[in-house]
């Protein structure tokens, strides 16, 4: 399992984790052709090598310059005076449908919408509990704007590229002094952002500026998951920064790498041993026609299963618990799933560990041409089986049985295997 460790010495940013993905290896022309698809044009993207009190980072130069007012991007970075300040040159504001809309019409993938999709819902309800409204009704400000949109997107599209299953977040550091918002000095972390750090672990630093901007924060709550620094072996190591100095360097630092064994609830997790969600929801008025659908999309927003279980509930009625299974890196992605796609207004969660063979992925070739397999287990009790859809299409194409082709394709799996 990939990991990916968020630690912020320096605070956090949007702009700052994306420069920190472009620093540890990300395809920027992979990035830059998947955030094109959501906003078409009207900004540029040219990362900087810079030196921040020493630390050799990458500063991610997202500009947009109807938003911005200049190339210093002043109000999308930590530390900043005017970071909160909504007079920017055609800043406006977006509701939530709008910001949605946005995405949804973009090329990203479902997972990637889905996950980019979470991360709005999770900071417009911070946004409405803190100002007293609902999530529908919150108007987006800056982080409405272009470039936090593409922040929230990058961040979605670096975790598919890199392949990274888990993220996992420092304590988030907490800064001095009041911020200067739309209506005046806030008390630092601004309400929102004090919103969605609530019940994740945070740490005071001496330091007068805002130091976890609302869209980093918003990104790392929905898509990260709080603990102690993993044990890795570490592949990549990437530094993003901010434009604002302190007396620590200003920078977010990526750490990349595959999951030795971790303590997991006080004990620790053997190779082999990964940790999982566990979603679950009781249903008993929804039409049996429509879980179709919706097991196709909660599967979509990154569900690994998805299996209906027959119960009774109160006063003998006959209903369903949907379940699914999913990195904890989607649990929010596919609880929200669950919610829009069924009748149901809850969705249980836990935490299970599983034990899990290797597997790895290949092509054989059979008398029906390339197969795609999956392999699982190591030498000596390892199992190979076909991918399903390819003998399904092979069965549509030659019109002949799928045992057949099943026999078949098997044979070639064994005939390979003894070579």
């Amino acid at each position: 399992m990939r990991i990916a460790y968020v630690d912020m010495i320096g605070g956090a940013a949007g702009d700052m984790l994306l420069a920190a993905f472009l620093d540890a290896g990300l395809d920027r022309d992979a990035l830059e052709r998947a955030l094109r698809t959501v906003v078409a044009d009207g900004w540029t993207l040219t990362p900087q090598r810079v030196v921040k009190r020493g630390i050799a980072a990458t500063y991610a130069g997202l500009f947009v310059p109807g938003e911005d007012g200049d190339a210093e991007h002043h109000h999308h970075h930590p530390g900043d005076d005017d970071h909160h300040d909504h007079g920017h040159a055609g800043g406006g504001t977006r509701t939530l449908a709008e910001v949605l809309a946005i995405v949804e019409r973009g090329g990203l993938s479902v997972r990637q919408r889905e996950r980019a999709s979470a991360v709005y819902r999770r900071l417009a309800e911070a946004e409405a509990r803190a100002h007293g409204t609902t999530a529908e009704s919150v108007a987006f400000h800056e982080i409405g704007q272009i470039d936090a949109i593409l922040d929230v997107a990058a961040a979605c599209v670096a975790l598919d590229l890199l392949e990274i299953d888990e993220l996992r977040c420092s304590p988030f550091p907490i800064g001095n002094g009041s911020i200067r918002m739309q209506h005046g000095l806030y008390p630092n972390p601004p309400p929102a952002t004090a919103e969605l750090l609530r019940g994740w672990p945070t740490r005071s630093v001496d330091v007068d500026g805002e130091l976890v901007t609302t869209t980093a924060a918003a990104i790392l709550t929905t898509l990260g998951t709080p603990g102690p620094r993993p044990d890795l072996v570490v592949e990549r190591i990437g530094y993003g920064a901010g434009t604002s100095d302190f007396a620590i360097p200003n920078v977010t630092r990526v750490v990349v790498g595959s999951a030795q064994p971790t303590a997991w609830h006080g004990e620790y997790l053997p190779i082999g041993w990964d940790e999982v969600v566990v979603l679950e929801t009781n249903i008993d008025d929804m039409l049996p026609q429509h879980y179709e659908l919706a097991i196709e999309r909660i599967f979509a927003a990154g569900a690994l299963d998805v299996w209906l279980t027959p119960i009774v509930m109160k006063k003998g009625r006959p209903a369903i618990t949907l379940s699914a299974i999913a990195p904890p890196i989607d649990e929010e992605a596919v609880a929200n799933a669950m919610l829009s796609e069924t009748t149901t207004i809850g969705v249980r969660a836990r935490r299970e560990r599983r034990h899990v063979l290797p597997r790895s992925s290949a092509t054989v070739e059979t008398p029906y041409g390339a197969v795609r397999v999956k392999r699982a287990g190591s030498d000596g009790r390892s199992r190979t089986r076909a991918e399903y859809d390819d003998l399904l299409r092979i069965a549509r194409e030659t019109r002949l049985p799928l045992p057949e082709i099943a026999r078949a394709v098997d044979a070639a799996i064994e005939g390979e295997g003894s070579r």
